[in-house]
């Protein structure tokens, strides 16, 4: 019996997003500017978090599957991917959603091994997967498996020289849904140096004034430990808090949480 979505092992997105170049480098891809999802009708093995594994790629009739896109199974043998013939043609024709929903599926056959051989049957909705709000996003199937379809079809090298989710689309001939979910990622990425500078000047500017001014033996400090040393040394500097032991400086600090 298939469902909307189930919990799996957690994944963050940039460990799906190399899962999906692991595969296209294991089938020869690493460099393709444009993946033509159909050439899988030819590939009998795959690479998954789980090692190689037999696979076959199954193009079925609409009747068989009229309410999915696509669904992803285990026979007993291999992993399955079943898209029905309209989704085929579309794909054959440059359909961006058709294409994703394709890699998507994929993203199941590669990610998700241990659910399959249980007897899970991972389907793609043809008016969209549901969610349940308990399940978390780095735990849920469905959003690994979106995250696993945009990072397949998508030529990192040449996206990021791209500067929007419209271009990326266009490009790579994806869903404008893949292409936001790789943009928003790759806008994080690029964002990450500039935070880290933010995060250091504050550290240097409190061991200025930390400098002129010595944490005296009686200072009392925080009953929680500092997340990066594990010392109870956290005190307040202003509006931050920093660890003596380690000179970690956070803008806050709350149940262990690090500052990101």
């Amino acid at each position: 019996m298939s469902s909307d979505d189930f919990i799996v092992d957690p994944l963050r997105d940039f460990e799906v997003h190399g899962h999906a170049k692991a595969l296209r480098r294991f089938l020869g891809w690493e460099n393709s500017e444009r993946v033509d999802p159909l050439d899988l009708e030819s590939v009998n093995e795959i690479w998954t978090v789980r090692g190689k594994k037999r696979f076959r790629f199954e193009v079925v009739s609409d009747a068989e599957l009229p309410d999915d896109s696509g669904l992803t199974t285990y026979d007993g043998t291999c992993i399955v991917v079943k898209i029905p013939r309209r989704i085929r043609h579309k794909a054959f024709m440059g359909d961006g959603y058709a294409r994703y929903t394709i890699a998507h599926e994929f993203g199941h056959a590669v990610l998700h091994v241990d659910q399959l051989l249980k007897g899970a049957t991972l389907p793609r909705r043809r008016v969209g997967n549901v969610t349940p709000a308990w399940i978390p996003k780095f735990k849920s199937a469905e959003h690994q498996a979106m995250v696993f379809g945009a990072a397949f079809l998508i030529n990192d090298a040449t996206a990021r020289g791209l500067s929007s989710a419209d271009e990326v689309s266009v490009q790579a001939g994806v869903s404008l849904t893949a292409a936001r979910i790789y943009f928003e990622r790759v806008q994080e990425e690029l964002a990450r140096p500039a935070v880290a500078a933010r995060v250091q000047k504050i550290a240097d500017e409190v061991r200025e004034i930390l400098s002129s001014n010595p944490v005296s033996p009686q200072t009392s400090y925080l009953s929680e430990v500092c997340s990066c040393c594990g010392q109870q040394k956290l005190f307040p500097v202003g509006h931050k808090f920093m660890c003596q032991a380690c000179d970690t400086v956070y803008d806050r600090f709350q149940d262990g949480d690090e500052v990101q």
